[in-house]
């Protein structure tokens, strides 16, 4: 992968960012209410419980060697030990005010499951350059989300509780070991010929991320509108 593809990659994950859509912008000025972050941390839980699978898949169909482990890494952060990370986004839920045991059986937003859908597919059925391009489109921008996230939490909910902010805060720091081990992995196997692959799938997860922020954003106006 040449350095002028690197640098597309970045601007267009800098174009799409998740900080630019106005769910998130809201949620940094202060708009939202309890409700609407327990809307998003309900349809979020989906990605969440479902990522372990999508980096198994990537490493599945990964020959090389290098790579694999930079993956697995990823993997095990995710889901070992009773301090998983899905365990750590259920604290949050609960800190929004939603039942632990409710959580996963939410129903699944239209949008919710285009994002589902649309890892699921680039990550079983795309290359393994097009998989990571994929979890590259989302975890390059999610330690500063992270850090934001928190920032709001805690000025304009007064949530500051460690366990309920240990999500964010892991993800603050540990996504930037997790994608620049991505960027490596992309620039050292992505050919002329595959280019225009691996950026589709990096699009494709972009829209996704900003259709999921959509579909939180209609519940959020949708039951506005009915009190």
């Amino acid at each position: 992968m040449t350095q002028s593809f690197a640098t597309t990659m970045k601007e267009r994950i800098s174009e799409r960012s998740l900080l630019k859509h106005p769910f998130y912008q809201d949620w940094q000025a202060g708009r939202l209410t309890l409700d609407d972050l327990a809307v998003y941390a309900g349809q979020y839980y989906f990605f969440e419980a479902n990522f372990p699978r999508y980096l198994s898949a990537i490493h599945s169909r990964c020959p090389d060697r290098e790579v694999r482990q930079s993956i697995l890494d990823n993997l095990w952060d995710e889901e070992h030990g009773e301090e998983n990370h899905r365990s750590l986004w259920l604290d949050f839920c609960e800190a929004v005010g939603l039942e632990r045991d409710s959580v996963e059986h939410t129903d699944i937003h239209p949008k919710t499951q285009e994002l589902l859908d649309t890892y699921e597919n680039t990550c079983n059925d795309g290359s393994f350059q097009e998989g990571l391009a994929a979890m590259y489109a989302y975890e390059q921008q999610v330690p500063e989300i992270a850090l934001e996230k928190m920032r709001g939490l805690k000025d304009h909910h007064g949530i500051y509780e460690a366990g309920a902010l240990k999500f964010f805060a892991v993800h603050s720091t540990l996504d930037e070991e997790h994608s620049e081990k991505e960027e490596e992995g992309i620039a050292n196997h992505t050919t002329r010929e595959n280019q225009p692959a691996v950026e589709g799938a990096l699009q494709s997860a972009l829209d996704a991320w900003w259709g999921f922020l959509d579909g939180v954003q209609e519940v959020r106006v949708a039951t506005a509108a009915a009190i």
